[in-house]
């Protein structure tokens, strides 16, 4: 407890030696907040509630924890939230309507397993099979209920020896069957969503090629026949990294959503560190125009509109070689990533 204090002491002597709110105010406006809405100083730091230019009307208006959660159950009731939480019902429901979703290539499941064309896909042997029935590169295995990037492998297949594949970013290859037990517990009762690797847009991978940099875009239905963009940003994974998720240290930068033009970077970090350009290789992420933007946000709504009882959600949306893709939906999505590029949405998410 004492160590975090003296962190937020620190962070809120840095931002006063570099011209904002001076010390005494941050300290006595974090109190106030957190007596009155409930947010903490690490939230107070983490959405830059020390800047000059921001109104205490803007600070009060965020919504906290129990208040997100409040809003969510009112939005999305809970008997509606497995349609898009299972990534089977997800995916059925978006292809059902014509919905752009990278390419289904089965369920991996020892019991239950079949692929896109009705073939078993229950052991090693039939996805090796599949991958030489395809002709795959590379595959994308998700828990049928994982989120947050967690449960999610990604392999490549051996140029030379069909049957063996290696984790993105490793140098060895394995047996397929061996990557089945060993990572997949196939024969434990491990049940996969099986894709292939999405091959993203060259501007949107000349910000990180290893990752596939998604759109995070939050969704709001206000009337049964109309949606509106609340917010949007891009998550950009660091050199090195396989995914862009903010917890394993990526980038965000804030989407204008008239224009479809990248904001400087930001940690997601409470120090909120800035980056016009990427940390790691210095490619200019401020003032980047995202390619296909004017399809994102009709086919993000149209998402949203195809699932019953739904009224909000944050989308995942990545970039591809012919155009915009929907990953998943996001029924639950962090209340942080709002906070931090614009708390306005918080008043016009209330319903």
């Amino acid at each position: 407890m004492l160590s975090k204090l003296r962190s937020i002491l620190t962070l809120s002597r840095m931002r006063a030696h570099d011209g904002h709110l001076p010390v005494w105010r941050q300290l006595g406006e974090m109190i106030a907040l957190l007596l009155l809405r409930g947010v903490g100083p690490s939230y107070y730091h983490m959405a830059g509630f020390w800047r000059e230019e921001l109104r205490w009307s803007d600070k009060l208006c965020h919504l906290n924890r129990r208040e997100y959660q409040r809003v969510l159950k009112k939005l999305n009731p809970e008997n509606y939230r497995k349609l898009s939480q299972n990534k089977i019902a997800e995916k059925a429901i978006l292809s059902l309507f014509n919905l752009p979703t990278p390419t289904f290539l089965g369920r991996l499941s020892m019991h239950c397993g079949r692929d896109r064309h009705g073939s078993a896909l229950t052991s090693a042997q039939d996805l090796e099979a599949l991958v030489r029935t395809e002709v795959l590169k590379r595959l994308v295995f998700k828990e049928l209920e994982g989120f947050g990037g967690k449960g999610v492998h990604i392999i490549e297949i051996s140029p030379t020896e069909p049957t063996k594949c290696r984790a993105l970013g490793e140098l060895a290859f394995e047996n397929i069957s061996e990557f089945c037990e060993t990572s997949l517990h196939l024969s434990n009762g491990g049940d996969w969503l099986v894709e292939e690797y999405l091959v993203q847009h060259p501007v949107v991978a000349s910000l990180n090629p290893t990752s596939v940099n998604t759109i995070r875009i939050w969704v709001l239905r206000t009337t049964p026949t109309r949606s509106e963009v609340l917010v949007a940003y891009l998550r950009i994974g660091r050199v090195g990294s396989w995914v862009d998720n903010v917890a394993s240290g990526g980038i965000i930068a804030p989407i204008d959503v008239r224009t479809g033009v990248l904001g400087a970077g930001q940690a997601a970090q409470a120090e909120r560190r800035s980056y016009p350009t990427h940390p790691d290789h210095g490619t200019s992420i401020e003032g980047l125009q995202l390619p296909y933007w004017e399809q994102v946000p009709h086919i993000a709504q149209d998402a949203l509109n195809a699932f019953p009882g739904l009224r909000f959600a944050g989308l995942d949306i990545a970039i591809g070689e012919n155009g915009p893709v929907v990953v998943e939906l996001n029924v639950v999505p962090d209340r942080e990533g709002a906070g931090r590029l614009d708390g306005s949405v918080f008043r016009r998410l209330r319903p």
